[in-house]
């Protein structure tokens, strides 16, 4: 029989009721623990481990990364073979790492892009167990945080990466649901995608249309060229039930031409969220867009977005105030107006709304760096009281 030591016998009837606490408690106490806490509390006993389970499933799980390295899809490999992790992946992010695919054999067309990624067995189990056992996994990511230059076509790069996931998507008929292509550094300056890598027309296959028509949620920050302008494009325009938009297309005449295309073209009858990243647009464009989404539009936000000559946003903030009635939430930072002058646009008299410190209300406020004299050029507001607070910003 085990003999325990006076402090092991303390140690054990401490921790002895903490186990049989019910599972909703174990999991509150979880969720406050940091990722080395919460591997601590299940190395106690099985039985916190048991309980624990679900809550450390859910924080290390959910999403699974690859740089298309042979070692890291055999992780994920093992991981589709576990029957109780599996089902809490729900998303695939291509991560840019040194030696992207690095110990896979890749083969390329001469106009550049990877020729049948499909028929390596790495990249083919991974679309199977995209098929079969992530049976939750419909959101996808693609980060690149620096600049990919552009190398030679004997290295892989995250821009392949891209190709490979529509080819994976493409061929399984996923319904995607959610997709997140962020050519951005940590101070969300755009960067730019290698478009020799991609495949020509692929928005035109019906295959394509039929897997894309699932998508509710699309991200894309891009720094937009001639080049990329219509793959864009159609990545937006080929999603019409889309709930959720994001663009971060850089602050250029071809921004502003990409939200021209963008207002004269789509038809989205569910978009609920819309947020604009440094981008540029035309006030005609802007309110004819918005103008689509008057029955649906529940949360709006315009960060370092830029007007084209000549104009202001008095007339957005007017519309917005009279026609939105299902608008929830704004976030308004940084706007540029070029008339009178070209300038940030300020906020002085928002302050004079009553009542926005309510509990049922989200109000805050970014004030320029000026210490001697701060501005409010930023606004964030959720509540009863939209309309009200739409009205004062055209007071401005």
């Amino acid at each position: 029989m085990h003999a325990f030591s006076s402090v092991e016998m303390k140690r054990h009837s401490s921790i002895a009721p903490f186990p049989s606490l019910a599972v909703e408690l174990i999991e509150l106490i979880a969720s406050h623990l940091q990722g080395d806490g919460l591997l601590d509390l299940r190395l106690v006993c099985r039985d916190l481990q048991k309980k624990t389970f679900h809550h450390f499933a859910r924080r290390f799980f959910s999403s699974v990364k690859t740089d298309l390295s042979e070692e890291s899809l055999g992780r994920i490999d093992a991981l589709a073979q576990n029957q109780a992790l599996r089902p809490y992946v729900h998303g695939l992010a291509f991560m840019l790492q040194n030696e992207v695919g690095r110990g896979l054999v890749w083969t390329r067309h001469p106009w550049g892009p990877l020729s049948a990624p499909l028929e390596i067995g790495a990249i083919r189990r991974l679309r199977d167990n995209l098929v079969n056992n992530f049976t939750n996994c419909r959101s996808f990511f693609v980060f690149c945080r620096y600049p990919e230059g552009h190398p030679d076509m004997k290295r892989v790069t995250i821009s392949d990466a891209v190709a490979v996931f529509f080819a994976l998507v493409v061929d399984a008929q996923l319904p995607v649901t959610s997709f997140h292509l962020i050519y951005a550094n940590k101070y969300s300056r755009t960067l730019i995608m290698d478009m020799r890598r991609l495949p020509k027309l692929l928005y035109r296959q019906p295959e394509f249309k039929t897997v894309w028509s699932n998508l509710q949620k699309l991200s894309l920050e891009q720094y937009l060229t001639l080049d990329n302008f219509g793959f864009l494009l159609e990545l937006v325009l080929s999603a019409p039930n889309l709930h959720t938009l994001l663009l971060n297309l850089g602050s250029h005449d071809l921004a502003s031409e990409f939200m021209h295309e963008l207002a004269e073209t789509a038809a989205f009858s569910h978009l609920q969220e819309l947020a604009l990243f440094r981008t540029s647009v035309r006030v005609l464009d802007l309110k004819k867009l918005l103008e689509g989404l008057r029955g649906s539009l529940t949360a709006l936000t315009f960060y370092h977005v830029s007007l084209s000559r000549d104009e202001n946003w008095m007339s957005v903030f007017t519309d917005l105030s009279r026609n939105f009635g299902s608008l929830q939430s704004i976030s308004l930072y940084y706007l540029w107006a070029t008339a009178p002058t070209k300038e940030l646009l300020s906020f002085p008299e928002i302050h004079k709304t009553p009542g926005l410190c309510d509990p049922d209300q989200r109000f805050q406020v970014f004030y320029s760096e000026n210490l001697k004299s701060p501005t409010v050029l930023g606004v964030e507001y959720s509540g009863s009281k939209m309309p009200q607070v739409l009205s004062l910003l055209t007071n401005n």
